[in-house]
């Protein structure tokens, strides 16, 4: 997700929090979170030229998915954002996030 520029600290930490609250109340697991900083756009968006960028992997039903979309498009802070499925097995995501219980093998 892109965040407007202006953005307080804490505005920008607030709506993070608010979205790893939906996935969380709703079973979901919530991995690292990347924050690239403020970096300038390749073209502008509604006359800004430069937002923060955050990058957050997470695993989630698609209800939930709709759920933080529903709130990213309201929240004024944010520009733009943009899920993107990631590989179940071998890929960024189940690196990036910790494994469910279902997930872990047996120990012998």
């Amino acid at each position: 997700m892109i965040m407007h520029p202006d953005a307080e600290d804490e505005t920008r930490a607030a709506l993070l929090d608010r979205v790893r609250e939906i996935i969380t109340n709703e079973q979901g697991t919530v991995g690292k979170t990347d924050e690239w900083g403020k970096r300038r756009f390749a073209y502008e968006i509604d006359h800004i030229n430069e937002g923060y960028y955050y990058v957050m992997y997470f695993k989630a039903e698609p209800k939930t998915l709709d759920e933080i979309t529903r709130v990213l498009k309201i929240a004024d802070t944010v520009l733009r954002a943009m899920p993107v499925r990631m590989p179940e097995k071998g890929g960024i995501a189940s690196a990036d996030i910790a494994p469910v219980a279902d997930d872990v093998p047996d120990e012998e």
